[in-house]
């Protein structure tokens, strides 16, 4: 539990990070998200193992005997009467289970949304709810999307309660935060000088922070973050005792591994047509990431690219 219980706190940050509201778009899709009865998202039977290859390899490195895992970790905030998803990450643990890496997607970033144009990647939640955005997210990386994990921010301050002061190591020096300040902490851009961009490192090295405690914890505290964790995250379509569950199914395949936290590649900022500011996507290095998704390669692709990760620079 201590090994694998950062992908549930993982999702939970997720839920607290958004706080701006904004107007929903002019249309809505009537897709909705279906519960599951076998391992994939919407009702779609998949299984994360693969039969191990056949032979032997010479190669030092260790050989993938399963599939890779990928989740979609999606942030509401209920609170905000926005129905676009305030927080989007793509988590991806690979075939020898080595690696997780969780791919920030800035919200603003402007993509092809099927069945409705162009548009913010948020604006996907409000027209089609978790199925329409895990399509334009898998469409946009090329990524299988196994599961799709939907989380309310209000767990978030209940989760700084549980684990206690969590300090995180800023430009500023080493910061504690609990409680309100701890969101305020993982909510603030304006005053930031990248703005969303920083307001996104914040919300890793948070996580970051998060992790350490973990390691600290003892079983009740364990046992309280299970227990939020079934009340607040859906997980493909399933809440309470079901999505605790399927959770922990999940997490299984997380044990020992190597996490890397990273912001998705783009071309700085611009304005779309309509006058709305919005991130430009970089077409080569997504189609890079792209690549690297449908290989089971996005562990080295960060390491041999100049993605920004949480260790690349200071956090404001």
């Amino acid at each position: 539990m201590r090994k694998t219980s950062i992908l549930a706190v993982c999702a939970l940050l997720i839920g607290a990070c958004g706080t701006d509201a904004e107007e929903e778009p002019t249309t809505r899709s009537s897709a909705t998200s279906t519960p599951i009865e076998s391992a994939g998202p919407f009702g779609d039977a998949t299984s994360s193992s693969a039969p191990a290859p056949s032979g032997t390899t010479e190669s030092d490195d260790p050989v993938a005997t399963e599939e890779p895992l990928t989740l979609l970790v999606v942030g509401l905030d209920a609170d905000s009467g926005s129905q676009r998803a305030d927080v989007t990450m793509l988590v991806r643990i690979d075939g020898d289970r080595e690696h997780l890496t969780a791919m920030s997607i800035p919200r603003d970033t402007w993509v092809e949304i099927p069945g409705h144009g162009e548009n913010k990647i948020n604006a996907a939640y409000a027209f089609g709810e978790e199925e329409l955005l895990s399509q334009t997210v898998s469409d946009l990386y090329s990524a299988e999307i196994d599961h799709v994990m939907a989380v309310d921010f209000e767990a978030f301050t209940e989760l700084s309660s549980i684990l206690g002061p969590i300090e995180v190591e800023t430009a500023d020096g080493v910061v504690t935060l609990e409680g309100e300040e701890a969101l305020s902490f993982v909510r603030e851009r304006k005053s930031l000088p990248a703005g969303d961009f920083d307001r996104v490192r914040r919300q890793q090295a948070y996580l970051a922070g998060v992790s350490q405690s973990l390691r600290e914890a003892g079983p009740v505290e364990l046992a309280q973050l299970a227990e939020l964790a079934g009340e607040y995250i859906e997980v493909d379509g399933r809440s309470g005792i079901s999505a605790q569950a399927l959770l922990l199914s999940l997490l299984d395949d997380a044990a020992g591994t190597e996490q890397v936290f990273f912001s998705a590649p783009h071309a700085g900022t611009g304005w779309s047509e309509d006058g709305q500011s919005i991130v430009l996507v970089d077409a080569e290095e997504t189609q890079q990431i792209a690549e690297a998704y449908e290989s089971d390669t996005v562990a080295e692709w960060v390491d041999e690219s100049q993605a920004e990760t949480l260790d690349s620079r200071p956090v404001n």
